[in-house]
């Protein structure tokens, strides 16, 4: 099976020198801890939406060799890079999909009973929050963040509020009520913003890394060094006869 475009691209990153990928690391670094808690840098792998790997069950693969439902190609595009094991980041980029399109084709396998597997949960709640199928309060509850108690407590505050003639969101009051970190909320909206932006990688346009110097002499570079040096000493002690010259003059 050929490489998708991911993995390509993936292998030139990983072969920068460290000195790069360090500095790419820390950059990286910084500007996710601007977006993202803790909830979501720390992440196991298992748990990590975008590089979750579904597999297909029986009635998922007689689907996609037989079409037999009829769906959209996209779906069936979607359970093709499934039978060939590639993540949803594959996915995506294999087929220009946004992570919202991805989102929606996995939630609808998913409730189809396409995978062979059980979804973790915190994957299957990203991936019903970030198609519109969850709400907020809904996510956090399927993540295991919050309870049902908690949320009809913060609907119930909510009602009262309103009645009090005070708007304001689920999201807002959770927090208030010490229910969720406010950068958790954040950090699930973010997610969602992204979610629908496209990233395309073309095959020729991948990253590489050209060694100017493969045939490299030390040899032959300190010989280059002497003649400069040289050179450059003749044109220095020509500057100091100069000046010696006027000013004796």
């Amino acid at each position: 099976m050929s490489k998708s475009l991911y993995i390509g691209f993936m292998e030139k990153l990983l072969a920068f020198p460290l000195w790069i990928k360090q500095t790419i690391f820390l950059d990286l670094s910084k500007d996710l801890n601007n977006y993202l808690s803790n909830e979501f840098l720390d992440v196991e792998e298992g748990d990590l939406f975008h590089i979750y790997k579904p597999e297909l069950s029986e009635q998922g693969q007689n689907e996609l060799l037989t079409k037999e439902s009829n769906y959209d190609e996209s779906i069936y595009a979607f359970l093709n890079c499934c039978s060939k094991g590639m993540t949803l980041i594959e996915i995506a980029i294999e087929n220009n999909f946004t992570m919202e399109e991805v989102s929606k084709a996995f939630t609808f396998c998913k409730t189809s009973g396409y995978f062979s597997k059980d979804v973790p949960k915190l994957v299957a709640a990203i991936a019903g929050f970030i198609a519109g199928k969850y709400r907020t309060g809904e996510y956090f509850i399927r993540a295991g963040k919050m309870t049902i108690e908690q949320l009809d407590e913060v609907l119930n505050k909510q009602q009262e509020m309103n009645a009090e003639g005070k708007h304001v969101f689920i999201a807002e009051l959770m927090v208030q009520l010490g229910f969720v970190r406010e950068l958790d909320v954040k950090s699930i909206i973010f997610m969602k913003e992204e979610a629908g932006k496209r990233f395309s990688l073309n095959a020729e346009e991948i990253p590489s890394i050209t060694m100017e110097r493969e045939n490299y002499d030390i040899r032959v570079e300190n010989e280059r060094l002497k003649e400069e040096n040289e050179i450059l000493k003749q044109k220095m002690d020509a500057v100091l006869t100069f000046i010696k010259e006027h000013k004796e003059g």
